[in-house]
């Protein structure tokens, strides 16, 4: 099994996020956050991500309004999330052979299930992927490892069978959380030296890799 996280592994998705962060801060009369900032920002789920982006932009408001800021950057970004959203060049082309192959793909996410969901069938088509689970209530957000342990238990498929793709140290803390095979993908929102700190299994530069690795 192939478990993928969708933000900055399958998808490169940091304009439309960066995007919908300055239009919901420029009603609030606050200044923009550079892209950088926002990819350096990213992997934790919105929370923490308009926890970080207000921190920088100097945010001095009561917790009202950093709440209904919260809020309206939640609602303009679900409205549309495909807005300057794309997969990462070379990434069908890896997932087709792997399904060609058999394997089983599913795809994992600090991103809420049903944007999740809507983003990755409408790029990829309907039954693309075998499982796909963003964020929900009923579980804790990664790096915590009940996401996967519901997606191996979902195919009955032991952890000694599962790679796991991430751009993020979140991701690589998730995977060792779990105690499964763990890649960093350094073409994502974290530099390879990031990645390095977290010692996941190995480390590949580009998406035509993932269908050639060997166990270590």
């Amino acid at each position: 099994m192939y478990i993928f996280d969708i933000d900055g592994t399958l998808l490169n998705t940091i304009d439309s996020i960066n995007f919908h962060i300055n239009e919901t801060f420029k009603k609030y009369g606050l200044k923009s956050v550079p892209k950088e900032k926002t990819r350096e920002f990213v992997g934790n789920g919105p929370r923490v991500l308009l926890d970080k982006t207000l921190s920088y932009v100097g945010f001095i408001g009561d917790e009202l309004l950093k709440e209904e800021i919260y809020n309206r950057y939640n609602e303009s970004y679900n409205n549309d999330p495909l807005h300057l959203t794309k997969p990462f060049e070379g990434i069908k082309e890896s997932l087709d052979k792997l399904k060609e192959n058999g394997e089983i793909i599913a795809a994992f996410s600090n991103k809420p299930d049903e944007t999740s969901n809507r983003v990755l069938k409408a790029i990829f088509g309907e039954r693309y992927f075998d499982y796909i689970l963003g964020y929900r209530e009923d579980y804790k957000r990664k790096p915590s490892p009940e996401g996967i342990m519901i997606i191996a238990n979902h195919f009955d498929v032991p952890f000694s069978e599962i790679m796991y793709f991430g751009d993020s140290e979140v991701d690589m803390k998730c995977g060792r959380n779990t105690n499964i095979f763990t890649v960093g993908c350094s073409w994502g929102f974290r530099d390879r030296e990031v990645l390095e700190t977290e010692n996941p299994d190995l480390i590949i530069d580009h998406p035509s890799e993932i269908t050639s690795i060997k166990r270590i």
